[in-house]
């Protein structure tokens, strides 16, 4: 009992610190500091901060690393491998068996090798992979661009919208005071018995309506401002200043020069294009299925064994020395039936000292130099030559699946152009729209603050009730929000067209 409740208590100790280890992980996940931005803010500055902050951006960017890497491995496919390997070994004292028989004692050995070797494959694919991993390259390249370029869009309409609310939040502060003085006037005329109060109350109404537009754009504009701080990937105040001013131009472009710069410059169509050239690079791979292979291979291998216990080692020389010595005395006998002098066998026989002497002698000389007093085996090399005759029809089917990818590759280039050059006329016409929709709204804007001056002059005359002034002043509002509306609808046309082109249209 005592060992479960000890083995319980460290259980949930070991929760508990696995709980707290949990909880300090999700508190630093979810405190993430966001790099501050400045007071004041430009469009170059906001285009660099996305571009050093925007996480998918960077997430897109980081595949240039990768393509790098590849394009390197790709060269190094052309290169010889090498490696080298060091063993040591310990096989324990025993002894031989084969079966049931036995063949003598075992001692301890010692042993130690290495080895060194050097190897080349060659192949089509691996002769044309360098080719192949630099025009990927160069498509991951031409992708990260299209990325920057939509990064760009999106931080330019992203601060479009943000002069826009501020231009908004203007035009309702101003909106706000013309209503105030309308207030202020028409109480001042019923003071003076030209005006009911009911005059009064439909001013004040206005005014209250004028409040409650401030409050609503005032908190688009900060809507806006975190947008904005979301692309950029900083924390923005609320108040910060957008400085870069958008400026009205007669566009005159001629569609036809914008759609030669756009199938030049586009980075979509460059990246469908580059695409093109790799589904193309990869039918080449898909054929040198059906060239020959060649390896190249050197190696060298060394060795040493030394035994631990040299008894057994000793105690086996000496019974080879008996059957020498045996074998000496048989042939003596022979010899002396021949006539033959005889040989000198006591100098074999292992009751001689001195024999036991030198065999212990020699069995120790030819057991020194572990680990590292190697024998080195002779260098080996070797040339293989492989000509795939027959493997199935994989290989037609995948040069074919080449040939088809290739095709559908090019075909999404020539969509792409096709959509260009739709998308670039038509992002002319939006523009030249925009542009004269803004010249429309300025003169919709002047009538109506002229028809406010009037409305206001005939209730001052007491030649108009304050209805008509309150409608006046509702049509002026309205104008000037269009206005705004417009001249920066005619900015966003100016920032889509440029994403087409790839470039500057002013």
């Amino acid at each position: 009992m005592r060992k479960g409740r000890i083995s319980a208590l460290l259980l949930c100790a070991l929760m508990g610190a696995l709980a707290g280890v949990g909880a300090s992980a999700s508190s630093a996940q979810a405190q993430i500091t966001l790099p501050a931005g400045p007071d004041r803010l430009t469009m170059e500055e906001a285009l660099r901060l996305a571009r050093e902050n925007n996480p998918d951006f960077l997430t897109q960017e980081r595949q240039l690393e990768s393509s790098e890497l590849e394009v390197r491995e790709a060269w190094s496919d052309l290169l010889p491998s090498a490696n080298i390997s060091n063993s040591y070994g310990l096989q324990t004292a025993g002894e031989r068996r084969f079966g049931d028989v036995v063949l003598g004692e075992q001692p301890e050995i010692l042993s130690s090798s290495y080895s060194f070797g050097v190897s080349l494959s060659l192949d089509g694919t691996s002769l044309l992979r360098p080719g192949q991993a630099r025009r990927e390259a160069r498509a991951a390249e031409a992708q990260v661009e299209g990325a920057g370029m939509g990064l760009r869009v999106e931080v330019t309409d992203a601060y479009i919208a943000g002069l826009q609310a501020d231009a908004e939040v203007a035009q309702a502060r101003a909106e706000l005071e013309r209503t105030r003085l309308n207030v202020m006037e028409a109480e001042a005329r019923v003071e003076v018995g030209a005006a009911t109060p009911l005059d009064v109350r439909r001013t004040e109404v206005q005014h209250a309506q004028a409040e409650v537009r401030l409050v609503q754009v005032e908190n688009q504009a900060t809507s806006a401002r975190v947008a904005l701080a979301r692309i950029l990937g900083v924390e923005l105040s609320d108040d910060v200043e957008l400085a870069t001013e958008f400026q009205l131009f007669e566009p005159g472009l001629d569609v036809t020069e914008l759609v030669v710069r756009a199938l030049d410059r586009n980075p979509v169509l460059r990246a469908s294009r580059l695409s093109a050239e790799v589904a193309e690079g990869g039918i080449r791979n898909a054929r040198t299925q059906y060239l020959p292979s060649v390896s190249l291979s050197a190696n060298v291998n060394a060795s040493v064994f030394q035994a631990g216990t040299l008894s057994p080692l000793v105690d086996e020389r000496v019974g080879q020395q008996w059957n020498r010595f045996e074998n000496c005395v048989e042939d003596n006998r022979i010899r002396e039936l021949l006539g033959d002098p005889p040989r000198d066998c006591q100098a074999m026989s292992p009751d001689n000292p001195q024999v036991v002497s030198d065999i212990r002698s020699q069995v120790e000389a030819e057991n020194r130099g572990f680990p590292f007093s190697y024998n080195r085996q002779p260098w080996s090399l070797s040339l293989s030559l492989s000509l795939p005759l027959f493997t199935g029809f994989s290989r037609g089917r995948q040069v074919e699946q080449a040939r088809i990818n290739h095709a559908n590759a090019r075909e999404q280039v020539r969509s792409e152009e096709l959509r260009l050059r739709a998308e670039v006329s038509q992002a002319v016409r939006a523009l030249e729209t925009a542009h004269r929709t803004v010249e429309l709204q300025g003169r919709v804007r002047e009538i109506s603050g002229e028809e406010l001056r009037l409305a206001q002059e005939r209730f001052r005359l007491g030649l108009a009730s304050s209805i008509e002034v309150a409608e006046a002043q509702a049509n002026l509002s309205q104008a000037e929000r269009d206005e705004i509306t417009a001249v920066y609808e005619f900015h966003q046309s100016v920032a889509a067209l440029e994403a087409l082109v790839g470039g500057p249209v002013r």
